[in-house]
């Protein structure tokens, strides 16, 4: 079961992106706000999530030691590559988190690097979550901090993935594809198969 504060999250992000889908089928999608507040934190002195995630790793203590450096590294990276332009603020942004997972997992579906310029769209998309997130400054800073790293983290390692599987053949592809999907219905509540992410954002696939 996840924490009530990770379950509050994922019904703002939830409905986000329906309001994304809404605007979209009305044609608005050039009206959306840029002006929100983002989702910010001050970053951890120490990381948080990979230990929680770690805990939860199939096997012995040594195999769940080795998750928690695999997701160590991937927050790193997040942190130094993806969002190297947070480096200097001392401050995490969540929003983007989560629009680097949902992205990241979207790709993957679709066996296809999401570009900068997509990765961007769906930030506006999601700028939704600011308005939702009533909670956020109230909940605890520890569990802001988790929630961000999860999202960071967990983009990093489905990009790589993959990244990876596509050198790697069908097979690879399809499980990575799998735990895409699983992801995306965790979070969304909705058929992943259903959306795509194009230079536009996000958008309902036509049959």
């Amino acid at each position: 079961m996840r924490p009530p504060f990770t379950e509050a999250m994922a019904a703002q992000v939830r409905q986000s992106i329906l309001d994304a889908i809404v605007r979209i089928d009305a044609g608005d999608a050039g009206t959306m706000a840029s002006d929100s507040a983002a989702l910010t934190v001050e970053r951890a002195r120490a990381p948080i999530a990979p230990a929680r995630l770690a805990r939860a790793h199939p096997g012995d203590a040594a195999a769940r030691e080795r998750a928690r450096q695999l997701y160590e590294r991937c927050l790193q990276h997040y942190r130094c590559v993806v969002r190297a332009q947070d480096q200097g603020s001392g401050l995490d942004d969540a929003g983007a988190a989560v629009a680097a997972f949902v992205a990241a997992n979207l790709g993957a579906l679709q066996a296809r690097p999401v570009t900068p310029g997509m990765l961007r769209a769906l930030q506006r998309q999601l700028h939704g979550i600011t308005r939702a997130s009533s909670g956020w400054k109230a909940a605890p800073v520890v569990e802001r901090q988790a929630y961000f790293e999860q999202m960071a983290l967990l983009a990093v390692l489905v990009a790589e993935s993959a990244a990876q599987a596509a050198s790697q053949g069908a097979a690879a592809v399809a499980k990575v594809q799998h735990a895409a999907r699983g992801y995306l219905r965790q979070l969304l509540g909705l058929d992943p198969d259903h959306l795509t992410l194009g230079p536009d954002g996000l958008a309902v696939r036509t049959p």
